[in-house]
């Protein structure tokens, strides 16, 4: 801890104060006032700021606000004792000391929450915190700091830390919400507990945070890849001892996986960085080859799933706005044209069209490149085009059915191979690319290198990829139109709902985001264009929002109900699960699931099975392909006719579904946890213990 952060005209021990606001106004002003800060309107701003996001009362009657912003000239930290103070703190005890840290950009990129580290440490001894009430200036408060550091080791380590890390990470799933951050968190936890220096990038929805840079993985003892989707692995290309796990093998067990950097059991990632050209493809070597092919692959159909995503939901919003426009003015006659009546909701239609339109070439070309890095998109892109009925029998009409061979269904066989086809044609890019890139190329003259990767691999190799997947995408054509008619065996035989109801609802609550759970979601939005989805919203889809929404509903519905079965801190996160389950966020209960498997997978599981078997069975259909309790107007009952009876009941008996789904979850957990030994909650048992 930099003791040199604390200044002798920044201690304050006798100012009366009543209020917080009153606290970080007169800290503002007494910043400004001694020079340490340029303006005490911008530090007051930033500090309520931060106070706004959640209370700094961390208790124990400690509080410590703190900004980080250019306002400061120089880092400093305000120490006050005050009397009693509501501060909202954590445990509802009034605040009497007060730790202000003020950082500028410069120095709290680095220091900002090692300070607040290491004042952690000091805040946890109890002697400490009784002793902090004999400090009557700057000299006896750095002495009490002194007295109770855990070694003077620790500054000196501080102010040596010149940027390097024993272990550095990058964490990534396919949605980039919790699965990212909770293993990002896990990995800092353990590491601290090794005492290991850790740093790790999270790849989440909103881009990189806590980016790495070059030189932290040049001099880093080794890579943890925690991923469940393909990431750019340019930067680190040379790395000798870089362990690629899933994001799940990390919050299970983060030991394990850093024992594996500290033996040096990680792979190399071989390949040439080009530095000489920046327009041409740089080649990972571990991606130009079969190595862990059929990994790959599972991380290639993730990574394509979560760049396909975003234009899923966006375009299905848009076609249900444009359906729900038109809803108002529908008629007998017109009600099959919803989305197409009036000119605003054609509007709507036309730019979710063109958001579906590129649903299957986005997950195509990113599948692609999960496989195969940057030379992969152009024929991956293509391939998805090909994919999508773009150009489906051009040039060689001969090879496919006429219409009087195939009647009604030539329509469904011209639209493309659709999701088959993608994959398919990801799959066949990353073979063929491998091999022409490895096994024809290769033989070229060095001074060729340029040339291959701007030039004839582009060029060359995707015309050999998509003529080769032209031929591949006929009898895939066939296989999705198979499933076309799947469906349509679905959308005439209503009694078969229950059990889909019952699948779809246990798929979607098995692996909370995981690859069941994505396979199910994604066989919801399929359902969106297909029979009758046009009108009365797809039942697939309504199971598969409906059954996501139950974990955390569930989890938050015992929080509430049955606390005794709940530490204080779960009690106070499990409130959270009412907004994550009522949004459709399954991942919500992913903390809560991690902690308690056994219990909380199958409380899930029940209640997606029953939240999933009554949305089937009523018949409930839904017009988008996200936004929870949000898109409720988008809801219908397929078992009335009549568009008022139809939005009225499909709202009413949704949440019915839901409500049901989620008590049967939350009647799980406690009897699961009143009957079975697995069932209790080992950190209860340990505070109470």
């Amino acid at each position: 801890m930099k003791s040199n952060f604390f200044k002798k005209d920044l201690v304050i021990v006798n100012k009366k104060l009543k209020t917080k606001d009153e606290c970080l106004e007169f800290f503002a002003k007494t910043l400004k006032d001694k020079g340490y800060g340029k303006s005490s309107e911008t530090i007051l701003s930033k500090a309520l700021e931060r106070e706004g996001q959640f209370s700094t009362g961390i208790g124990e009657h400690i509080a410590i606000p703190h900004i980080r912003d250019d306002v400061m000239k120089k880092p400093v930290i305000l120490f006050a004792k005050v009397n009693d103070i509501d501060w909202g703190s954590v445990d509802n005890k009034k605040v009497k000391y007060i730790f202000f840290i003020c950082m500028n950009k410069q120095e709290g990129e680095n220091s900002h929450m090692n300070i607040i580290g290491s004042l952690s440490k000091l805040f946890l001894n109890e002697n400490f915190v009784k002793e902090l009430d004999d400090v009557k200036d700057y000299k006896s408060l750095i002495a009490t700091m002194e007295k109770y550091s855990e070694s003077k080791e620790e500054e000196k380590e501080d102010k040596a830390f010149d940027g390097s890390y024993d272990i550095v990470a990058v964490t990534a799933c396919p949605t980039g919400v919790a699965h990212t951050f909770l293993s990002a968190e896990v990995l800092n936890k353990t590491a601290k507990e090794m005492n290991l220096k850790i740093k790790v990038e999270t790849q989440g929805t909103e881009g990189a945070k806590n980016t790495l840079t070059q030189d932290e993985i040049d001099n880093a003892k080794g890579v943890i890849l925690a991923l469940d989707r393909a990431i750019d692995r340019d930067r680190f290309i040379g790395r000798k001892n870089v362990v690629d796990v899933s994001t799940r093998a990390v919050i299970k067990d983060a030991k394990k996986e850093i024992n594996k950097v500290l033996n040096n059991e990680g792979v190399e990632i071989k390949g040439v960085r080009n530095t000489s050209n920046k327009t041409a493809f740089t080649e990972v070597n571990n991606l130009v080859s079969f190595e862990n092919w059929w990994k790959r692959t599972y991380q290639g159909i993730m990574s394509g799933v979560s760049h396909m995503l975003p234009f899923v939901i966006f375009g299905g919003i848009m076609i249900a706005i444009a359906f729900m426009i038109d809803s108002f003015g529908a008629n007998a006659s017109n009600a099959g044209q919803l989305g197409s009546i009036l000119p605003t909701s054609r509007w709507f239609k036309g730019i979710g069209d063109l958001a579906f339109g590129l649903i299957v070439p986005i997950l195509s070309a990113y599948m692609a490149f999960a496989l195969v890095g940057k030379g992969g998109l152009l024929p991956g892109f293509i391939c998805g085009m090909i994919s999508n009925g773009a150009f489906t029998n051009n040039g060689v009409p001969w090879l496919m059915p006429s219409a009087g061979q195939l009647g009604v269904h030539i329509d469904q066989l011209n639209a493309g191979s659709g999701f088959f086809g993608a994959i398919g044609g990801a799959i066949v890019t990353g073979l063929l690319f491998i091999i022409i890139s490895k096994y024809v190329l290769e033989y070229l003259p060095q001074k060729l290198n340029a040339i291959k990767n701007i030039l004839l691999m582009p060029l060359f190799g995707t015309l050999v990829i998509v003529t080769v997947f032209f031929f591949l995408n006929i009898p895939l054509q066939f296989v999705n139109l198979g499933f076309g008619m799947f469906l349509d065996l679905f959308a005439n035989t209503p009694e078969l709902y229950p059990l889909l109801g019952l699948i779809m609802g246990l798929m979607m609550c098995s692996d909370l985001g995981g690859p069941i759970n994505k396979a199910a979601y994604v066989f919801g939005t399929i359902t969106l264009t297909g029979p009758g989805a046009s009108t009365t919203g797809s039942i697939p889809m309504a199971i598969a929002m409906g059954a996501g929404m139950i974990p955390p509903l569930g989890i938050a519905l015992s929080c509430t109900f049955n606390k005794n079965l709940w530490t204080e801190k779960q009690r106070k996160e499990g409130l959270v699960n009412y907004i994550m389950g009522l949004s459709f966020i399954s991942e919500g209960a992913i903390p809560f699931t991690a902690e308690q498997p056994r219990k909380l997978i199958i409380s899930n599981l029940i209640g997606g099975a029953v939240a999933g078997i009554a949305i089937g069975s009523l018949q409930i259909g839904l017009l988008a392909p996200h936004g929870g309790i949000f898109v409720a107007p988008l809801l219908r009952c397929k078992l009335f006719n009549g568009a008022e009876l139809q939005l009225g009941l499909g709202i009413a008996l949704f949440l019915a579904a839901i409500i049901l789904g989620a008590f049967a979850s939350m009647i799980s957990i406690l009897v699961i946890s009143k009957f079975t030994k697995f069932g209790k909650n080992k950190q209860l048992e340990n505070i109470q213990a």
